[in-house]
């Protein structure tokens, strides 16, 4: 079967918006070695331009308080996320977001509403990319050949909770500052991302209660799932389950500092 054959078997058409997240070595060992460019050739095929494709190419340019920093780029500046995703912001007729730490390539229909110059103060939040997919009825997530711990649409799930700690930095111990930095300049922002291990946890929810299935072929393991779906099933499981987005107490110095933040605003919730 050709990489082509499997997305039309897998339910990708014309005119969906699609977010890709992907292990380019899953793809190319269970597909006969395509090249990068010819995997996004297919994509842009099959959605047509009444479609879009969207792909992160996250760089994490944050400002330091000490040490040295990266300034975004957006023509230069490497995405940290994958071959496929550098390859795609560099094909014809995609655009690349300005948001320092978190900007995505976009091909199709989302050029006529998300530009250029897209960074908003939430990065994965209010005004996101991923906002403009929430709202979009026939927009879809494909994971392929990686789990749930690469999908930034979960971030969006916590922020539209929100979940008590999202405005909390979770990377104060690197350093980091809420400040995105680029060659144009230093931006704030809010609800700074922070560690996706723990959306496995959602992952194994939805499986477990059938609501997704896991597509196979060969060694690839993929999920095609409706992002209207996925919002509702996920906001209902992290508001119930709210610590299954963090990763457990001592296992993560990102997911730590939150839970050191929410177990001291529970402490002054009982003591006032």
């Amino acid at each position: 079967m050709t990489f082509k054959n499997w997305c039309v078997k897998t339910g990708i058409q014309p005119g969906i918006h699609l977010i890709v997240h992907s292990s380019f070595r899953a793809i190319r060992q269970a597909f006969n070695n395509p090249s990068p460019q010819e995997i996004i050739d297919d994509f842009k095929e099959l959605l047509t331009g009444n479609g879009s494709l969207v792909m992160p190419a996250f760089t994490y340019c944050f400002r330091k308080k000490s040490g040295p920093f990266d300034s975004f780029d957006p023509y230069n500046s490497v995405s940290k996320v994958g071959a496929l995703t550098e390859v795609f912001r560099h094909s014809q007729d995609v655009i690349r977001t300005a948001s320092a730490t978190h900007s995505f390539a976009l091909w199709g229909n989302i050029c006529t509403e998300i530009k250029s110059d897209n960074a908003p103060f939430s990065p994965l939040g209010k005004e996101s990319v991923m906002q403009w997919l929430a709202e979009k009825e026939d927009s879809y997530i494909l994971l392929l050949g990686v789990d749930f711990r690469s999908l930034s649409f979960g971030h969006y799930i916590e922020n539209s909770i929100p979940l008590p700690w999202i405005e909390k930095n979770p990377w104060t111990y690197m350093d980091v500052e809420s400040i995105g930095a680029s060659k144009s300049g230093f931006q704030e922002i809010s609800q700074v991302p922070g560690c996706s291990k723990s959306f496995i946890n959602l992952e194994k929810y939805l499986l477990n209660n059938n609501i997704v299935q896991m597509r196979k072929y060969k060694n690839l393991q993929a999920f095609f799932i409706k992002t209207d779906l996925l919002l509702d099933h996920g906001k209902n499981y992290f508001s119930t389950f709210p610590l299954n987005a963090l990763c457990p107490v001592g296992t993560c110095a990102a997911c730590n500092t939150r839970h050191a933040w929410y177990a001291e605003q529970i402490k002054k919730e009982l003591q006032s």
